[in-house]
């Protein structure tokens, strides 16, 4: 996860100068009827980032945010949205400045589920990962500590050496830190349980494989639930928790060494399910209302510079149990994805997939 930063800098210098002018595809005015799900994606020609919505299908775009290379914000890479639990708003993070300027260029902004009244979110420069808190006001999300260097190039640059979570009102306040901040130890608030006493989390502390822990929001007690997995994420009705966990793949099979798949378990733990499996990374998974399908990112292994940048990607659904695995938005070499995250409310379920 770490690695995303080095991705979006390579991803915008290489891409920017290739960008071109010239008008998009038709989009919807107002949040059509039914299943939604959030995307953030960009295309090479013409060059733009943009958080979109679309139906379960993939059709009915309804473009939030985002645009050309000097458009701001642009949603950043590799970091999904994140509804309130009323589906009414969406908070991303988002590229305020110059690619060069990160992470102080990169904060927080939230809209309306039609991409109006968006706006920053005041004191969150340099946040990541948000996720809205059951009570449909509050957003947590990570802030990292850095250590400046200067690279092989002589340019300075940001390390990430730690971080912590914080979280702040989205009707105005200061942001609180929540976790302790700690030289040696990443946390990514990712899943909170229905109830909203409990916040899954992915933490590495020093070189170790990432964890899933729980942490109890009322006493800050934090307990490890997986090994070697990372973002966690609820079910709607809190019963089961989807998350990634890597495998290493034999290097004549794969130019990538490393390869991940989908997983569920019962939130009590026990029943544990594998969703996905097979060459090219799989992740930033979510449910839908019904809590019946999972979409997510498939990454191509990377062979080549294309497939580092994330085009070629694709969204993919498939019910919970691991069946009816089937292309959402297809695979185009003109197109990245990097993050999906499904609009909870009643009457935006997708409902069991059909094979």
């Amino acid at each position: 996860m770490a690695d995303r930063v080095a991705r979006f800098l390579v991803s915008a210098s290489a891409t920017l100068t290739l960008a071109v002018f010239v008008s998009g595809p038709a989009f919807a005015s107002v949040v059509p009827d039914g299943p939604r799900l959030a995307v953030v994606q960009n295309t090479l020609f013409p060059y733009r980032f943009d958080l979109t919505t679309v139906n379960e299908t993939g059709a009915q775009p309804l473009r939030l945010a985002g645009g050309g290379p000097k458009q701001r914000p642009l949603p950043e890479e590799f970091t999904p949205p994140s509804w309130s639990p009323d589906g009414s708003m969406l908070v991303f993070s988002g590229l305020a400045r110059r690619v060069d300027d990160w992470p102080r260029s990169v904060r927080l902004y939230i809209s309306a589920a039609d991409g109006s009244g968006l706006r920053p979110l005041k004191g969150t420069h340099g946040a990541d990962e948000p996720k809205f808190a059951p009570d449909n006001r509050t957003v947590f999300f990570t802030r990292h500590l850095f250590r400046p260097r200067v690279n092989r190039q002589g340019k300075r640059e940001s390390v990430i050496v730690g971080g912590s979570i914080w979280s702040v009102d989205v009707f105005g306040g200061v942001p609180r830190r929540v976790t302790p901040r700690r030289r040696g130890v990443l946390m990514y608030p990712a899943s909170f349980s229905p109830d909203g006493r409990t916040l899954l989390a992915s933490r590495s502390v020093g070189r170790k494989p990432w964890d899933v822990v729980a942490l109890r929001l009322d006493t800050g007690d934090m307990a490890v639930l997986l090994h070697g997995a990372e973002d966690p994420v609820y079910s709607p009705d809190g019963s089961r928790i989807a998350f990634v966990r890597w495998r290493r793949l034999e290097a004549e099979k794969s130019g990538d060494s490393l390869t991940s798949d989908l997983f569920t378990v019962r939130a009590g733990g026990g029943g544990l399910r594998r969703i996905t499996g097979g060459i090219g990374n799989d992740y930033s998974q979510t449910w839908d209302p019904s809590g019946e399908r999972l979409a997510f990112v498939h990454y191509l292994p990377e062979r080549y510079e294309p497939d580092e940048l994330g085009y070629g990607s694709a969204v993919l659904q498939v019910n919970a149990d691991g069946s009816c695995l089937s292309p959402l938005l297809a695979p185009s070499f003109n197109r990245a994805f990097f993050g999906v995250a499904w609009q909870p409310g009643a009457g935006r379920e997708a409902g069991r997939i059909s094979c």
